[in-house]
């Protein structure tokens, strides 16, 4: 198979891994009141997303043909699978990552929450 072949094959299990994920995470939730909505919370978080999910396919893609020029993956099959398998290793190694809460607002006034008017 031609290192093209092999790469489009990952492009197209790449695509197939995302369209789950998103999926997974387009279910109705509580807090929309069943209806389905996209997996960000705000507009702004939209572009990371986007560029997340298109991370990951270029990620299976290349695999795909790296495989393929190394004579891993001969048949369309194996290449569809590289496809699919480095977007799912990819999101599950990201989600080992623990995130930090941003810190709370301070109380009005300063650190005993109590305004110091001089007197």
């Amino acid at each position: 198979m031609s290192l093209w072949m092999a790469a489009m094959w990952g492009m197209v299990g790449s695509a197939v891994a995302e369209a789950l994920n998103l999926y997974g995470m387009m279910r109705p939730t509580t807090e929309s009141e069943g209806r389905w909505q996209w997996p960000w919370r705000d507009r702004r978080d939209r572009p990371i997303v986007v560029f997340a999910v298109l991370l990951r396919a270029v990620a299976g893609t290349g695999l795909a043909a790296a495989a393929g020029a190394g004579g891993l993956a001969e048949t369309a099959f194996a290449s569809f699978t590289f496809g699919v398998a480095a977007p799912l290793v990819i999101a599950k190694m990201f989600d080992q990552i623990r995130t930090v809460e941003p810190p709370a607002d301070p109380p009005a006034g300063g650190p005993g929450g109590e305004h110091d008017d001089g007197a």
